[in-house]
């Protein structure tokens, strides 16, 4: 239970709507609720019956409320006046927020149905009640001349505390309304994974499914886990697309299910995005929802696909057809294994950050130029700041749109293509590849619709050949037609994300199947 309290014109309703979509909980305001109760305004209360009465009725309202189901509750100005209600208030966790009393005027100065605003004494009132705020506050956040949804992300911050982490480690604040945590980045971290889980007594057992091939770091995680007292059952899996199947999926399944894992307890993924994706599709659908954490080794699910809360397996027909939308409760980005992964997701990361570079209005762009050499060598620091930036580019998006109805969906450039050439092409080595040829074929695509010119295309070329991934290619059209059909985004004909410039992504676009065949033919052009 989250309580936002404050004196009129704080913002409390509007930061609490916010607050409440992010967090995926019911938002209530204490003084519609009342009026709800009544059937009629409140300044009708006050005019005919008085201050004191409406008082009682909204203590006993606020002692239902905060009593009932986890909600984020605003409440009216004066509500703390009443010490019984300050009492119960110790319960729950107190927002304050605080406004200064000339822009809380100005803020509600037309507002007819606010009966204290015919106070003479008005400027007393606010005087004498911000030592009740502060007295049962938790947390304390300035709304003065602030926009609420950059007050809504400081009472997040807030509300999410940081477990301590080792200098020079980014804590990345990821807002969904599916769940709000945060993105551990740094060096050296699979030791304080046990430290950094959710903080809960509720949490008796943790399964930890894991990479066969990254059983060294499975060992450091699961020790820092067993630490806290946590019983740890490990599962290990191929950590390869070809294992995201129902029979995988069954197979970790019937281990939660032996060790009676409940919904309070852990699914812990340690390894890459195949491990992520069946922990997560695993943790969203055993006993209709478990706890999830995610440890991804490699950097494709480092600086992309541990973020945003997707997961699926894959079917014959295509790529991740059944999946769910699950988010963890933290994810813990060591990238030192990323360099350990280097045949393993590592140039899939690259094109992953490239995409993020190329579709968003950040420096990323210029920062993967200087940095690329040093990416592809290995250099933990190089891949720290460009993990740390890509999850930072991502982080914004899925926040905003969490189930890819709007923006979400120009994370997908390049992947339209990509996911194409996946299933039609035998010479096509990894994921990396794939995307990058993606890419490549959507400049082709956007220049071809005149939206991009030449050098754009060209920055595409030199981009993806610094980091060592391929701009060519040659792909039959009619096979790359009938795998379209299967792509999840059809709808009424393939759609594509393209760019109309630099950090400028459009969704939705279509193509004739001529067009698509000259775009191809550029692919295959050196």
């Amino acid at each position: 239970m989250i309580v936002l309290v404050g004196f009129m014109g704080a913002g409390k309703t509007t930061v609490g709507h916010i607050l409440a979509e992010r967090l995926g909980i019911p938002f209530v305001d204490s003084d519609v609720y009342i009026e709800r109760q009544l059937g009629r305004p409140i300044v009708d209360v006050f005019a005919v019956e008085g201050e004191p009465h409406f008082r009682e009725l909204e203590h006993r309202a606020i002692n239902e409320l905060v009593r009932g189901s986890d909600a984020v509750l605003a409440l009216g100005g004066g509500a703390l006046g009443d010490p019984r209600t300050r009492a119960i208030l110790r319960n729950t966790t107190v927002v304050y927020l605080r406004v200064d009393y000339d822009e809380a005027l100005t803020r509600v100065r037309q507002d007819k149905f606010r009966p204290m605003l015919q106070r003479a004494d008005l400027d007393r009132v606010y005087a004498g009640r911000l030592a009740a705020y502060g007295e049962v506050a938790a947390v304390q956040v300035d709304t003065n001349g602030r926009r609420p949804d950059a007050v809504a992300l400081d009472v997040l911050k807030e509300l999410t505390r940081l477990p301590a982490t080792p200098a020079g480690t980014s804590n990345i604040l990821v807002t969904p309304v599916g769940g709000t945590y945060y993105v551990h980045v740094g060096r050296h971290l699979l030791d304080l994974v046990g430290t950094l889980l959710p903080d809960s007594t509720d949490i008796e057992q943790a399964v930890l499914v894991e990479s066969d091939r990254d059983t060294a770091a499975a060992d450091r995680v699961a020790a820092g886990i067993a630490a806290r007292g946590i019983s740890v059952t490990r599962v290990p899996i191929p950590d390869t697309e070809a294992a995201k199947t129902f029979a995988t999926t069954q197979e970790v399944v019937g281990h939660l299910a032996d060790v009676a894992l409940h919904g309070n307890d852990l699914v812990v993924a340690v390894g890459g995005e195949p491990v992520c994706d069946i922990a997560g599709f695993v943790a969203a659908t055993f006993n209709r929802g478990t706890r999830l954490a995610l440890v991804p080794t490699t950097l494709v699910a480092q600086a992309d696909s541990a973020i945003g809360g997707k997961n699926a397996i894959n079917m014959p027909q295509g790529r991740n057809l059944v999946g769910a939308i699950h988010q963890p409760e933290v994810v813990v980005a060591d990238v030192t294994t990323a360099w350990g992964n280097v045949g393993h997701g590592f140039r899939a990361g690259l094109a992953e950050i490239a995409k993020h570079a190329l579709i968003s209005r950040s420096d990323l762009l210029d920062v993967l130029g200087e940095l690329a050499d040093d990416a592809r060598s290995g250099d933990v620091e190089a891949v720290q700041q460009l993990v740390t930036r890509s999850v930072e580019i991502k982080a914004d998006i899925v926040s905003r749109d969490e189930r890819a109805t709007g923006e979400r969906i120009v994370l997908n450039y390049g992947h339209t293509f990509g996911h194409a050439i996946d299933l039609v092409a035998e010479q096509v080595e990894d994921q990396g590849e794939s995307v990058a040829l993606g890419m490549m074929a959507a400049a082709h695509l956007a220049r071809r619709q005149g939206r991009i010119d030449d050098d754009v295309v060209d920055r595409h070329r030199r981009l993806l050949s610094s980091l060592g991934l391929p701009t060519t290619g040659r792909f039959d059209a009619e096979l790359m037609q009938r795998a379209w059909l299967r792509d999840k985004k059809y709808r009424h004909g393939v759609r594509f994300v393209v760019l109309n410039g630099l950090g400028r992504a459009e969704a939705g676009v279509t193509a004739s199947a001529d067009m698509l065949a000259d775009v191809l033919d550029d692919l295959a052009t050196p």
